[in-house]
């Protein structure tokens, strides 16, 4: 029997201009996905429901992949998954399940090449992914991750102790979607889109260097790229309900979406955790209970 997880993620920073090289801000989550094998004649693949067949096709690219590079391959058996992330929310349930099968079937593997892994593997759901969420998902922690290289390079920054609050809404469109229709749009020469995301990725290199000095003012860019990802339409009315009755409370600094936007994750900025415990009623009542996808809640220091 062998045992392997990884994390989920928050991104702070890099929304869609890292798919262009530029830098990106993130964290790894409390939250994990954990897979138990059981060594047995055939695989076995319970409780998984619609995404049986996609998790198949996965374990066979592994497989696949172990044999062309002469690994020792993973014998077959059943594999029981449990999660605590929530699924489609931008909150990397896809690539922690890349991770987290890249960490099953080579345990041993140094974690750039586990990069290299993870990063190719969720190709099958993104097309082209930065790299970003597999990465955070294999560690733990604070990151700046350069997506100019293929997989992503991350630098571990120290955890500068922020007050976060955390939650996401329904989507209404799903990552791979958002990230082609933006694409299409740049590669058109469409302005708003061209400067927009040069923009976000200039305010995401600036808060990279801002923890890396210890300086934890970030409210104000939080606030840049909220209005760079709004004027892309990418922050949804739902979203905006939910943030903006967060950022009304006292203490609060700053919030914004997390991930490829259309609904999904966000984040809140508070300047003391009872500002923020405070906070998470109204947050929460701002907006009707079916639209929550994770329902908003405090980050303690100590779970990251």
């Amino acid at each position: 029997m062998g045992v392997a997880s990884a994390r989920g993620k928050l991104l702070l920073f890099g929304e869609h201009s890292a798919v262009y090289g530029h830098p990106a801000v993130g964290l790894s989550l409390p939250w994990a996905l954990t897979v138990v094998h059981t060594p047995g004649p055939l695989w076995e693949l319970p409780g998984l429901g619609r995404h049986e067949q996609a998790v198949r096709d996965l374990v066979g690219w592994f497989e696949d992949g172990a044999r062309a590079e002469g690994l020792p391959p993973l014998p077959p058996g059943r594999l029981e998954f449990t999660s605590a992330i929530p699924v489609a929310s931008g909150f990397g349930s896809s690539g922690a399940l890349c991770a987290c099968l890249t960490n099953l079937f080579f345990p041993a593997m140094p974690l750039g090449d586990k990069d290299r892994w993870a990063w190719l593997a969720e190709g099958r759901f993104h097309g082209t992914p930065s790299g970003i969420d597999t990465a955070l998902a294999l560690r733990s922690g604070w990151w700046v991750l350069d997506a100019s290289t293929r997989p992503v390079t991350a630098s571990a920054l120290a955890d500068p102790g922020l007050v976060l609050v955390v939650g996401a809404v329904v989507r209404d469109s799903n990552t791979k979607a958002l990230v082609g229709g933006l694409a299409a749009r740049r590669h058109a020469g469409e302005p708003l889109v061209v400067e927009t995301i040069q923009a976000l990725g200039e305010v995401s290199r600036e808060a990279g260097r801002v923890l890396a000095q210890g300086d934890h003012g970030l409210g104000a860019l939080v606030a840049r790229a909220r209005t760079g990802l709004r004027a892309l339409g990418l922050e949804t009315p739902t979203l905006t309900a939910a943030l903006d009755a967060g950022l009304g409370c006292p203490g609060a600094l700053g919030g914004k979406l997390s991930g490829a936007g259309g609904g999904g994750a966000f984040f809140l900025l508070f300047d003391t955790v009872e500002a923020a415990r405070a906070a998470l009623p109204r947050i929460e009542a701002s907006i009707p209970a079916a639209l929550w996808a994770a329902k908003p809640q405090l980050l303690e220091e100590k779970q990251l």
